[in-house]
């Protein structure tokens, strides 16, 4: 079953909170834990790669915390999905370099081909869909 990854789950509500909450003042990582129980040393990590990304920047300091770094409508799904260096699959041999312990069907499939048709449509569709239509 395709299913996104509890990161990019969680990154997107982060992403929502920061963007709804933000007017004139820096939100910080144990606010939105608090509000959107996300665990909060996983959260960190989340916001660490979103600001490596430049999706929200971080300031520093008393009053410090995160802001959106450009309107949401600049991102899309699938740049959160690589910011957080996640995969998103249909099946386990759409890995990097599959090998037959993937899939024991691996060197006689017949769906390989097929279903990496539908892949590539939704690798298209997540680069096709910014973060303002989710959040």
């Amino acid at each position: 079953m395709l299913k996104i990854p509890k990161s990019v789950e969680y990154a997107l509500l982060a992403l929502r909170y920061i963007d709804k909450n933000s007017n004139e003042c820096c939100i910080s990582a144990k606010e939105i834990s608090d509000r959107e129980n996300i665990p909060y040393e996983l959260l960190s990590k989340i916001l660490q790669k979103l600001v490596k990304n430049k999706i929200i920047i971080s300031q520093m300091g008393n009053k410090g915390g995160y802001i959106v770094n450009n309107q949401l409508t600049n991102y899309s799904l699938f740049d959160i999905i690589n910011a957080l260096e996640q995969k998103i699959q249909l099946t386990d041999c759409f890995v990097e370099k599959p090998t037959i312990n993937d899939c024991a069907r691996f060197e006689n499939c017949c769906l390989r081909n097929p279903l990496s048709k539908i892949q590539d449509k939704l690798e298209i569709m997540f680069k096709q869909t910014n973060l303002a239509e989710i959040i």
